[in-house]
């Protein structure tokens, strides 16, 4: 759901995971059911895109924002990654997808930093308000593999120059 439009440019991505808790999903079917959820969310909620495996749902334009990640979220674009549960590592198809987004978010805004907070990192912060909800997406706040995530994002998209 789209909650308004961006003043300026956006400080940089948020990564989130959709985290549905099924343990029967594949990829595939969490990133439909996520996709499905950002047009239909009963609550007000609202993100950029949902990233799956080489696919992606854009659910609005690079110049608009939804409601994500409390105070943080008109600071930034917002994924999803459709990822069932915390033990689910991030593809090499969602890093694909993720870089065309990224990519295709700087034909919108050239100074879009390479800056990719994980909704955990953000949680608590004087940006996100201060509130502590105790998020863990993508990964915990701490946890290695966020730093990993990024590096990989970081070389697929040097890939382009």
């Amino acid at each position: 759901m789209i909650a308004g439009s961006f003043a300026r440019t956006p400080l940089g991505i948020i990564l989130h995971g959709s985290r549905s808790g099924s343990t029967i999903n594949t990829r595939h079917q969490e990133f439909l059911g996520t996709s499905r959820y950002a047009v239909n969310e009963p609550n007000g909620l609202g993100w950029s895109a949902t990233i799956g495996d080489d696919e992606l749902s854009l659910h609005m334009t690079n110049r608009q924002w939804g409601w994500n990640a409390r105070g943080a979220s008109d600071n930034f674009l917002a994924v999803e990654f459709a990822q069932p549960g915390m033990t689910w590592a991030i593809s090499d198809g969602q890093v694909n997808a993720f870089v065309w987004f990224l990519l295709e978010a700087r034909r919108t805004w050239p100074a879009l930093p390479s800056y990719f907070p994980t909704h955990a990192e953000l949680d608590g912060t004087p940006v996100y308000g201060g509130t502590l909800d105790g998020k863990t997406d993508v990964f915990p706040k701490g946890d290695a593999r966020t730093d990993v995530l990024r590096e990989r994002i970081a070389r697929r998209l040097a890939q382009y120059g």
